[in-house]
């Protein structure tokens, strides 16, 4: 018999050592019809986004028995930091591809280690031709589907897992849109950081983010996790609430 952590080793990572990580796994795990929504809540560099990858990408294509969904649609609101870009021309690919980059940097990374997990085979790009230079939207798997939330609206998503990036920079209509879009056999996980919000009129204390969960909460349908440990490098945690208690003290 494994030991406890081998039930959390998804793509030659082994998450069973994190608490929070192993946690949000085995909420992502539980049935969508017990449990349609997962809310994760964490710092800079805990691996929120990283094991939520895995343990959706383990739900999709992973061992027979452990395959319950078809699809993976990526949602993640498009806010920049700091100074706007302006208007981006051209298609929704091109204006909504930029903000693709780290999902790419996480599913690259969990595909790194493919070979010591061989009950998670990798799968074809989209297209033969997606190399290094060709556009994000390209250099994806066809089983992990972007959207950008502006398009959710009247669309209803079945047999899918729904991974909502960022959503502390969503506000409380956008995220009743997103967690009213679960059809048949579906599950979304929220993810985000109320330490790194980017749009003016949320604080860490009061965001739609964290409210949102207050509302639903009563429903016991919807999972929390919190992941405190870092994951990215030792400090990060330690200079993100640094930067948080700084600007916490000097608020007018």
């Amino acid at each position: 018999m494994g030991s406890p952590s081998s039930a959390y080793t998804l793509f030659g990572f082994d998450f069973g050592h994190n608490e929070g990580q192993r946690e949000l796994i085995r909420l992502i795990n539980i049935d969508p019809v017990l449990m349609p929504v997962v809310y994760c809540v964490g710092g800079a560099g805990t691996g929120k986004t990283f094991a939520t990858l895995a343990a959706c990408l383990n739900l999709v294509r992973g061992p027979r028995n452990t395959r319950k969904f078809k699809t993976i649609f990526y949602i993640r609101e498009p806010v920049e930091i700091g100074h706007r870009l302006g208007y981006l021309k051209g298609t929704e690919a091109d204006k909504y591809g930029p903000y693709l980059g780290p999902l790419l940097d996480n599913y690259n990374h969990l595909m790194e280690n493919i070979s010591l997990d061989n009950g998670h085979p990798m799968r074809e790009p989209k297209r033969k031709d997606a190399i290094i230079d060709a556009p994000l939207y390209d250099r994806l798997p066809s089983d992990i589907v972007p959207l950008a939330p502006e398009f959710m609206r009247g669309r209803s998503f079945n047999d899918a897992l729904l991974i909502v990036d960022e959503a502390q920079n969503m506000t409380l209509d956008e995220i009743q849109t997103m967690v009213t879009r679960i059809g048949n056999h579906s599950k979304m996980i929220l993810i985000g950081s109320p330490n790194q919000i980017d749009v003016p009129g949320q604080t860490v204390e009061k965001n739609d983010f964290e409210t949102s969960y207050e509302i639903l909460k009563p429903t016991e349908l919807v999972g929390y996790v919190k992941l405190v440990e870092p994951m990215r490098t030792s400090f990060v945690v330690d200079f993100d609430l640094r930067f948080v208690e700084y600007k916490e003290k000097h608020r007018k």
